[in-house]
């Protein structure tokens, strides 16, 4: 059983309150993958989810239109939670030798 979900979902949900749940999310849904550059697209695209989960909050809370006057700040933000989202797809990318 892939456990990749449910990490994905914990990790939004942490996310709410700190960036290190962009990291779980990304190191969620990159188990998912099989190759080393399939497991960095599925934590760039969870990055990216998180991303969109936050502008929701944005837009629910009525202010998606002053975070967007803030430019460059807003286009960092969703530079930073692809980038930190596919580093943490390289998490679950190595394996430990057990002998």
């Amino acid at each position: 059983m892939n456990l990749g979900f449910p990490i994905f979902i914990i990790g939004v949900m942490i996310s709410a309150f700190h960036w290190i749940g962009i990291v779980i999310a990304g190191a969620g849904l990159s188990l998912y993958g099989n190759s080393i550059k399939s497991k960095v697209l599925y934590g760039a695209f969870g990055g990216l989810l998180v991303w969109l989960a936050f502008v929701a909050y944005l837009s629910s809370e009525g202010i998606f239109e002053k975070a967007t006057q803030t430019g460059q700040l807003f286009a960092l933000s969703i530079f930073f939670a692809v980038v930190i989202g596919a580093v943490s797809g390289l998490i679950t990318a190595f394996k430990i030798d057990q002998r």
